[in-house]
Parts: C-alpha cells; structure tokens; sequence
C-alpha cells in the first residue's frame, strides 16, 4: 500500500543544502566534512556521519541513537530504537543495523 505520491517524495528528499553545521554549535567550532550532514526538506540525506541504504535514502537519527530512514530506490524502510540511551551521531548499534541491510541489499 503506497501512503505518499512519487512526486511527493521526491521533492520531500531533494537535498535543499549540504555539509550543514548543526543547529547550536559555536560559530569557532571546526567541524570536518565527514562530521557534516545535508538536509532535505525535514530529513538528513546520506551522508559519511550516516551512509544508510543508498544515495537517496533519507531518514533522521533520534533521542539516545535511535534512528529512522528509507530508501525509495531500494523500497525499502528502517527504524531502531533502543532502551539504552547513547548521545552519539551514528551510535555503533544503529550504524551497525544500517550497514547490515546495507550488506542484505546487495
């Protein structure tokens, strides 16, 4: 059963910037490329700090490492949520799950 249109989530997905600082940080701190991220419209797009399915995958990490994405090339969905809170982009456990389906895909 399809909840959106194709074209919706096209243009939901569409990356709007990139290598984008997060919100809060000090405008002296320096981070690397490989620590940045870009954004569409609500979601993160893959990206080195998350690489999720493929290069249209979107989704958003939550509270503790839990995350969501998916991948309309590969039709496939993600979520993980954990009861052990961890504050780290790309928690071991998550991006561990990730690469998995990742490997499952092909």
């Amino acid at each position: 059963m399809r909840l959106l249109n194709p074209a919706t989530v096209e243009r939901a997905i569409e990356v709007q910037t990139d290598k984008t600082r997060m919100h809060g940080l000090p405008s002296d701190l320096d981070i690397p490329a490989d620590r940045s991220f870009n954004m569409s419209l609500g979601f993160w797009r893959a990206c080195p700090p998350m690489p999720l399915v493929g290069p249209k995958s979107f989704g958003h990490p939550g509270s503790g490492g839990s995350i969501a994405f998916g991948d309309p090339d590969a039709e496939v969905g993600f979520g993980y949520v954990m009861n052990l809170w961890c504050f780290r982009i790309g928690e071991l456990r998550a991006s561990s799950l990730a690469a998995a389906v990742r490997s499952c895909l092909g």
